[in-house]
Protein backbone atom coordinates (compact mmCIF):
# COMPACT_ATOMS: atom_id res chain seq x y z
CA UNK A 1 0.00 0.00 0.00
CA UNK A 2 1.54 3.27 -1.19
CA UNK A 3 2.21 5.65 1.81
CA UNK A 4 1.08 9.46 1.27
CA UNK A 5 4.17 12.02 -0.11
CA UNK A 6 5.36 14.02 2.36
CA UNK A 7 5.30 16.58 -1.43
CA UNK A 8 1.16 16.71 -0.72
CA UNK A 9 -1.06 19.40 -2.12
CA UNK A 10 -3.61 19.60 -4.73
CA UNK A 11 -1.90 20.68 -7.38
CA UNK A 12 -1.65 18.91 -10.87
CA UNK A 13 2.27 17.37 -9.61
CA UNK A 14 1.14 16.79 -5.88
CA UNK A 15 -1.74 14.60 -7.36
CA UNK A 16 0.46 13.27 -9.84
CA UNK A 17 3.07 12.95 -7.57
CA UNK A 18 1.76 9.78 -5.19
CA UNK A 19 1.51 7.62 -8.41
CA UNK A 20 4.60 8.25 -9.38
CA UNK A 21 5.87 7.58 -6.58
CA UNK A 22 4.38 3.94 -6.09
CA UNK A 23 4.89 3.33 -9.61
CA UNK A 24 8.66 4.19 -9.47
CA UNK A 25 8.88 2.07 -6.35
CA UNK A 26 7.64 -1.36 -8.03
CA UNK A 27 9.44 -0.87 -10.94
CA UNK A 28 13.38 -1.63 -11.56
CA UNK A 29 13.92 2.01 -13.82
CA UNK A 30 15.73 4.06 -12.72
CA UNK A 31 14.98 8.06 -11.64
CA UNK A 32 15.67 11.07 -12.88
CA UNK A 33 14.87 14.05 -10.59
CA UNK A 34 15.19 17.61 -11.74
CA UNK A 35 14.09 20.70 -10.35
CA UNK A 36 15.81 23.86 -8.47
CA UNK A 37 17.26 23.44 -5.21
CA UNK A 38 14.83 23.38 -2.09
CA UNK A 39 12.34 21.75 -4.16
CA UNK A 40 11.96 18.81 -2.64
CA UNK A 41 14.21 16.04 -4.63
CA UNK A 42 15.57 14.38 -1.93
CA UNK A 43 12.48 14.07 -0.24
CA UNK A 44 11.01 12.46 -3.31
CA UNK A 45 14.02 9.87 -3.36
CA UNK A 46 13.63 8.81 0.60
CA UNK A 47 9.70 8.61 -0.35
CA UNK A 48 10.70 6.32 -3.19
CA UNK A 49 13.01 3.87 -1.01
CA UNK A 50 10.52 3.93 1.58
CA UNK A 51 8.54 2.62 -0.73
CA UNK A 52 10.49 0.06 -1.49
CA UNK A 53 10.56 -0.97 1.59
CA UNK A 54 12.89 0.66 4.52
CA UNK A 55 14.80 -1.81 5.37
CA UNK A 56 16.55 -1.52 2.15
CA UNK A 57 20.01 0.30 2.39
CA UNK A 58 19.54 4.12 1.40
CA UNK A 59 22.79 5.82 0.43
CA UNK A 60 22.82 8.93 -0.33
CA UNK A 61 26.33 10.60 -2.36
CA UNK A 62 25.83 14.55 -2.13
CA UNK A 63 28.16 15.16 -5.41
CA UNK A 64 28.44 18.79 -4.65
CA UNK A 65 30.90 17.94 -1.04
CA UNK A 66 31.47 14.47 -1.65
CA UNK A 67 35.16 13.75 -1.27
CA UNK A 68 36.35 12.42 -4.85
CA UNK A 69 37.71 9.49 -2.61
CA UNK A 70 33.97 8.65 -1.22
CA UNK A 71 32.50 8.80 -4.54
CA UNK A 72 35.35 5.77 -6.12
CA UNK A 73 34.77 4.26 -2.72
CA UNK A 74 31.46 3.75 -3.92
CA UNK A 75 31.63 3.66 -7.59
CA UNK A 76 34.73 1.04 -7.91
CA UNK A 77 34.65 -0.54 -4.11
CA UNK A 78 37.52 1.51 -2.44
CA UNK A 79 38.81 0.24 0.59
CA UNK A 80 36.74 1.62 3.00
CA UNK A 81 39.58 2.08 5.76
CA UNK A 82 41.55 3.93 3.68
CA UNK A 83 38.65 6.05 2.94
CA UNK A 84 38.14 6.74 5.97
CA UNK A 85 41.77 7.66 7.06
CA UNK A 86 42.05 10.14 4.26
CA UNK A 87 38.30 12.03 5.43
CA UNK A 88 37.64 11.22 8.29
CA UNK A 89 34.33 9.69 7.77
CA UNK A 90 33.31 6.15 6.43
CA UNK A 91 32.25 5.75 2.99
CA UNK A 92 28.72 4.06 2.13
CA UNK A 93 28.50 1.10 0.89
CA UNK A 94 25.92 -0.58 -1.54
CA UNK A 95 24.22 -4.09 -1.37
CA UNK A 96 21.99 -5.77 -3.56
CA UNK A 97 18.44 -4.18 -3.29
CA UNK A 98 19.81 -0.38 -1.70
CA UNK A 99 18.61 2.45 -3.15
CA UNK A 100 21.64 5.13 -4.34
CA UNK A 101 20.75 8.63 -4.54
CA UNK A 102 22.85 10.87 -6.16
CA UNK A 103 21.96 14.45 -5.40
CA UNK A 104 23.74 17.07 -7.26
CA UNK A 105 24.94 15.54 -9.83
CA UNK A 106 25.35 18.37 -12.11
CA UNK A 107 28.14 19.76 -9.54
CA UNK A 108 30.45 16.08 -10.61
CA UNK A 109 33.68 17.53 -11.78
CA UNK A 110 34.26 15.45 -15.21
CA UNK A 111 36.57 12.41 -13.88
CA UNK A 112 34.07 12.08 -11.60
CA UNK A 113 31.52 11.94 -14.54
CA UNK A 114 33.44 9.21 -16.33
CA UNK A 115 33.61 7.12 -13.30
CA UNK A 116 29.74 7.26 -12.47
CA UNK A 117 29.45 6.36 -16.35
CA UNK A 118 31.63 3.35 -15.90
CA UNK A 119 29.06 2.65 -12.90
CA UNK A 120 26.34 2.85 -14.37
CA UNK A 121 27.83 0.32 -17.66
CA UNK A 122 29.52 -2.38 -15.98
CA UNK A 123 29.73 -1.52 -11.88
CA UNK A 124 25.98 -2.03 -10.72
CA UNK A 125 25.98 -5.02 -12.40
CA UNK A 126 26.73 -7.41 -9.17
CA UNK A 127 23.96 -5.51 -7.20
CA UNK A 128 21.20 -6.78 -9.21
CA UNK A 129 18.14 -4.97 -7.53
CA UNK A 130 20.14 -1.89 -6.88
CA UNK A 131 17.92 1.54 -7.86
CA UNK A 132 19.86 4.32 -8.66
CA UNK A 133 18.35 8.06 -8.16
CA UNK A 134 20.18 10.84 -9.41
CA UNK A 135 19.01 14.68 -9.18
CA UNK A 136 19.86 17.80 -10.84
CA UNK A 137 19.14 21.42 -10.63
CA UNK A 138 18.41 22.23 -14.68
CA UNK A 139 16.57 19.99 -17.02
CA UNK A 140 19.00 17.61 -18.75
CA UNK A 141 18.88 19.19 -22.03
CA UNK A 142 20.40 22.52 -20.56
CA UNK A 143 23.11 20.69 -19.35
CA UNK A 144 23.90 18.23 -22.37
CA UNK A 145 23.75 22.11 -24.14
CA UNK A 146 26.16 24.01 -21.65
CA UNK A 147 28.55 21.36 -21.51
CA UNK A 148 27.90 20.98 -17.92
CA UNK A 149 27.25 17.06 -18.32
CA UNK A 150 29.38 14.79 -20.50
CA UNK A 151 27.27 13.47 -23.96
CA UNK A 152 28.21 10.23 -22.37
CA UNK A 153 26.21 10.54 -19.18
CA UNK A 154 23.60 12.56 -20.65
CA UNK A 155 22.87 9.49 -22.79
CA UNK A 156 22.90 7.20 -19.79
CA UNK A 157 20.48 9.83 -17.65
CA UNK A 158 18.01 9.93 -21.14
CA UNK A 159 17.13 6.74 -20.08
CA UNK A 160 15.90 7.30 -16.87
CA UNK A 161 12.06 7.70 -15.40
CA UNK A 162 11.74 11.21 -15.11
CA UNK A 163 10.29 13.61 -12.43
CA UNK A 164 10.27 17.51 -13.01
CA UNK A 165 9.87 18.89 -9.40
CA UNK A 166 8.33 22.11 -9.82
CA UNK A 167 9.19 25.22 -7.72
CA UNK A 168 7.51 26.47 -5.10
CA UNK A 169 6.29 29.51 -6.93
CA UNK A 170 4.64 27.48 -9.74
CA UNK A 171 2.30 25.59 -6.98
CA UNK A 172 1.44 27.94 -4.50
CA UNK A 173 -1.51 26.13 -4.26
CA UNK A 174 0.18 23.80 -2.50
CA UNK A 175 1.41 25.74 0.39
CA UNK A 176 -1.73 25.39 3.21
CA UNK A 177 -1.21 21.14 2.92
CA UNK A 178 2.50 21.46 2.90
CA UNK A 179 2.57 23.85 5.99
CA UNK A 180 0.46 21.59 8.13
CA UNK A 181 2.10 18.63 6.72
CA UNK A 182 5.74 20.46 7.56
CA UNK A 183 4.68 21.92 10.44
CA UNK A 184 3.48 18.62 12.50
CA UNK A 185 6.82 16.71 11.22
CA UNK A 186 8.76 20.28 12.95
CA UNK A 187 6.92 20.18 15.80
CA UNK A 188 7.28 16.88 16.64
CA UNK A 189 10.88 16.42 15.75
CA UNK A 190 11.32 20.04 17.98
CA UNK A 191 9.51 18.60 21.01
CA UNK A 192 7.25 21.73 20.28
CA UNK A 193 3.50 21.83 21.61
CA UNK A 194 2.32 23.43 18.25
CA UNK A 195 -0.27 21.77 16.64
CA UNK A 196 -2.35 24.40 14.48
CA UNK A 197 -1.79 27.20 12.26
CA UNK A 198 -4.31 29.25 11.58
CA UNK A 199 -6.09 30.46 8.20
CA UNK A 200 -4.73 34.14 8.40
CA UNK A 201 -0.91 32.62 9.06
CA UNK A 202 -1.99 30.50 6.05
CA UNK A 203 -3.23 32.73 3.73
CA UNK A 204 0.10 34.76 4.63
CA UNK A 205 2.40 32.09 3.66
CA UNK A 206 0.50 31.44 0.38
CA UNK A 207 1.43 35.28 -0.51
CA UNK A 208 5.31 34.65 -0.07
CA UNK A 209 7.70 34.68 -3.59
CA UNK A 210 9.80 31.71 -1.58
CA UNK A 211 13.03 31.81 -3.49
CA UNK A 212 14.08 28.81 -1.60
CA UNK A 213 11.19 26.91 -2.22
CA UNK A 214 10.04 24.18 0.64
CA UNK A 215 13.24 24.47 2.08
CA UNK A 216 12.76 28.34 2.83
CA UNK A 217 9.00 27.76 3.86
CA UNK A 218 10.25 25.03 6.57
CA UNK A 219 12.88 27.18 7.84
CA UNK A 220 10.17 29.86 8.53
CA UNK A 221 7.85 27.26 10.10
CA UNK A 222 10.74 26.08 11.87
CA UNK A 223 11.63 29.32 13.15
CA UNK A 224 8.00 30.13 14.23
CA UNK A 225 7.53 26.73 16.16
CA UNK A 226 10.44 27.99 18.41
CA UNK A 227 8.85 30.80 18.86
CA UNK A 228 5.58 30.24 19.69
CA UNK A 229 4.14 29.93 22.92
CA UNK A 230 0.51 28.32 22.49
CA UNK A 231 -0.68 25.27 20.25
CA UNK A 232 -0.48 27.66 16.84
CA UNK A 233 2.43 28.68 14.78
CA UNK A 234 3.25 32.24 14.98
CA UNK A 235 5.36 33.57 12.36
CA UNK A 236 8.43 35.28 13.08
CA UNK A 237 8.77 39.31 12.95
CA UNK A 238 11.30 39.22 10.17
CA UNK A 239 9.10 37.19 8.00
CA UNK A 240 6.34 39.84 8.80
CA UNK A 241 5.21 43.07 6.92
CA UNK A 242 2.23 45.02 8.68
CA UNK A 243 1.92 47.13 5.38
CA UNK A 244 1.15 43.76 3.34
CA UNK A 245 -1.26 42.31 6.04
CA UNK A 246 -3.30 45.84 5.30
CA UNK A 247 -2.95 45.14 2.05
CA UNK A 248 -4.06 41.70 2.20
CA UNK A 249 -7.18 42.35 4.17
CA UNK A 250 -7.94 45.17 2.22
CA UNK A 251 -7.76 43.29 -0.96
CA UNK A 252 -9.98 40.54 0.58
CA UNK A 253 -12.66 43.01 1.28
CA UNK A 254 -12.76 44.04 -1.84
CA UNK A 255 -12.45 40.51 -3.79
CA UNK A 256 -15.04 39.32 -1.27
CA UNK A 257 -12.50 36.53 0.26
CA UNK A 258 -13.44 35.61 3.85
CA UNK A 259 -10.63 36.17 6.18
CA UNK A 260 -11.04 36.22 9.93
CA UNK A 261 -11.10 40.22 11.17
CA UNK A 262 -9.65 39.72 14.37
CA UNK A 263 -6.13 37.62 14.22
CA UNK A 264 -5.79 40.20 11.11
CA UNK A 265 -5.83 43.21 13.82
CA UNK A 266 -4.80 41.52 16.19
CA UNK A 267 -1.33 40.71 13.87
CA UNK A 268 -0.94 44.16 12.30
CA UNK A 269 -0.87 45.33 16.21
CA UNK A 270 1.31 43.19 16.66
CA UNK A 271 3.76 43.78 14.42
CA UNK A 272 3.32 47.56 14.90
CA UNK A 273 4.59 46.37 18.69
CA UNK A 274 7.42 45.14 17.60
CA UNK A 275 8.74 47.85 15.09
CA UNK A 276 8.23 50.24 17.62
CA UNK A 277 10.00 48.35 20.30
CA UNK A 278 12.65 47.83 17.42
CA UNK A 279 12.70 51.71 16.87
CA UNK A 280 13.43 52.73 20.52
CA UNK A 281 15.29 50.00 21.45
CA UNK A 282 12.96 48.24 23.47
CA UNK A 283 12.38 50.97 25.74
CA UNK A 284 8.55 49.78 27.20
CA UNK A 285 8.25 53.70 28.15
CA UNK A 286 9.01 55.21 24.92
CA UNK A 287 7.10 52.89 22.87
CA UNK A 288 4.04 53.11 24.74
CA UNK A 289 3.75 56.82 25.13
CA UNK A 290 4.19 56.60 21.00
CA UNK A 291 1.39 54.28 21.11
CA UNK A 292 -0.84 56.55 23.30
CA UNK A 293 -0.75 53.87 26.00
CA UNK A 294 -0.41 53.44 29.54
CA UNK A 295 2.50 51.37 30.92
CA UNK A 296 0.11 49.15 32.18
CA UNK A 297 -1.91 48.75 28.81
CA UNK A 298 1.35 48.00 26.90
CA UNK A 299 2.85 45.14 29.21
CA UNK A 300 -0.84 43.57 28.67
CA UNK A 301 -0.37 43.43 25.34
CA UNK A 302 3.49 42.38 25.12
CA UNK A 303 1.62 39.48 27.06
CA UNK A 304 -0.66 39.00 25.01
CA UNK A 305 0.98 38.36 22.16
CA UNK A 306 4.04 36.59 23.78
CA UNK A 307 6.78 39.41 22.52
CA UNK A 308 9.96 39.76 24.75
CA UNK A 309 10.45 42.88 27.39
CA UNK A 310 13.87 44.15 27.18
CA UNK A 311 15.03 41.65 30.15
CA UNK A 312 13.38 38.87 27.68
CA UNK A 313 15.24 40.09 24.63
CA UNK A 314 16.84 37.61 22.60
Amino acid sequence: MTQESRLRGISPFAKRLGRQIQKLAQNREDVLLSGESGTGRRTIALDIHNERGKKRPFVLLDASSAADVELRAVFTGADADMVQTMTGRRPASLADQATLTIAEADKLVPHNQTMLVSFLKEGRKKFTGLKIIISIEEPIERLAQSGALSLELVGYLEKFERIEVPALRDRLEDIPALSVSIMKQLSVSLGSSVKEIDENTIHILSQGQWPGNIRQLAGVLGKGIMISHGDKVVLPGDFLNEHQHLEDAIGNITSGKVFVLDQTLDLIEKLLIQRGLKQFMYNQSKTAQIFGLSEANFRYRLKKFGLPSIRKKV
